[in-house]
């Protein structure tokens, strides 16, 4: 019987689970083609539009599971509380935690696949909506791969290898690392190739620093080097941002591989940390929410609505995400590791949890 009851709140919380995600995905999927249809342009239509936001779905997918886990889960088994069944199998003498790890069994089967797709879909998926919507925007563009992004300007070429977010001032600051601009003049080739250690923007033009020129001409080539030059380029800030992939939707194998390059070149590397332990803990994150909810449906349960349960759900997310928020702030500016500070917010929730879920009927 216990196996069967096992399952029966498992099904439940799975039911309760994909209805709140699909919910949510379409929610923020609706905010992010009105908010699309504002950059719109001659090259960029409304069709073009819906195709980059379906793309960048499993990405939003990813992100909103861990609150919609919660909230479906407080749904799901919510309504068997409100049907007096969790009652009866408490006269059963099943206990609240077991009935918990039931509704979190069924989370899990769940949470696997999504960790597939956050890993492998989703990067892949953003990979192309971006390099899509640049192309439409601005021409020939080519994102990722183990060369960077390439660009073309007029006559130029641009290669950008590595683009870098500072944690100083937040994942706004972007800083261009290896930047390669190959000129050519028309009907005489390949006549310069400039190489720059990076490439900044102080809000009107664009500095190039640590630079090599190299001249190609019929005399054969010259070198220069200098410290700082300007680029002259149409292209803007806020156009090369969209081209970046943020720490939190790449993988975590790029992850890795970017906090291997900023190590090996004594770069500031917090921020990728960040995000690495971040989906390293997420069945963990995932784990912590739906305990933690759990016992909101012990409590009172006859008398809560679907709506009540929804907003203490809403509650108990919003007050986790801000704690984790706030360890992580400590960890960038105290330089801690950012394993220990991500991992405190979860313990400290199972475990408030646990001894909620402990305590007498």
């Amino acid at each position: 019987m216990v196996k069967l009851v096992d399952r029966y709140v498992g099904r439940s919380a799975v039911f309760g689970i994909l209805a709140v995600w699909l919910g949510m995905t379409t929610l923020f999927m609706m905010f992010s083609l009105l908010e699309e249809l504002f950059d719109t342009q001659k090259d960029y239509t409304s069709l073009d539009v819906v195709w980059f936001v379906a793309m960048t779905v499993p990405r939003m997918a990813y992100q909103v599971f861990p609150v919609s886990a919660l909230l479906g889960a407080l749904v799901g088994v919510g309504s068997l509380a409100a049907a007096n069944e969790l009652v009866a199998f408490r006269t059963a003498g099943i206990s609240r935690i077991r009935l918990a790890l039931a509704a979190i069994a069924g989370t899990m089967l769940i949470t696997i696949p999504v960790m597939i797709m956050g890993e492998w879909v989703a990067p892949a998926a953003e990979h192309q909506a971006r390099a899509f919507r640049l192309s439409e925007m601005v021409g020939t563009v080519v994102i990722g791969g183990s060369r960077g992004m390439w660009m073309r300007e007029g006559m130029d070429i641009v290669n950008i290898q590595r683009p870098i977010l500072s944690a100083d001032l937040g994942e706004q600051n972007i800083e261009f690392k290896n930047v390669v601009i190959y000129r050519f003049i028309k009907g005489e080739g390949l006549a310069e190739i400039t190489r720059a250690d990076t490439a900044t923007h102080d809000g009107t033009t664009w500095t190039l620093q640590d630079i090599s020129q190299v001249g190609l001409g019929s005399d054969g080539a010259s070198i220069q080097r200098s410290e700082t030059m300007s680029w002259t380029t149409q292209v803007k800030p806020a156009l090369l941002d969209s081209a970046v992939s943020r720490p939190k939707r790449l993988s975590i194998r790029s992850l890795w591989d970017y906090i291997t390059y900023l190590g090996e070149n004594e770069l500031d590397d917090r921020i990728y940390r960040a995000a690495f332990w971040e989906k390293v803990l997420f069945p963990f994150t995932v784990f912590a929410l739906v305990l933690a909810g759990m016992p909101f449906v012990f409590s009172h349960s006859r008398n809560q609505s679907a709506g009540v349960r929804l907003f203490i759900g809403m509650s108990v997310g919003g007050v986790f995400m801000i704690v984790s928020r706030a360890f992580q702030k400590v960890s960038s500016v105290y330089e801690l590791s950012p394993l220990l500070t991500m991992s405190i917010p979860i313990l400290l929730l199972t475990v408030a949890a646990i001894l909620v879920l402990r305590r007498s009927v």
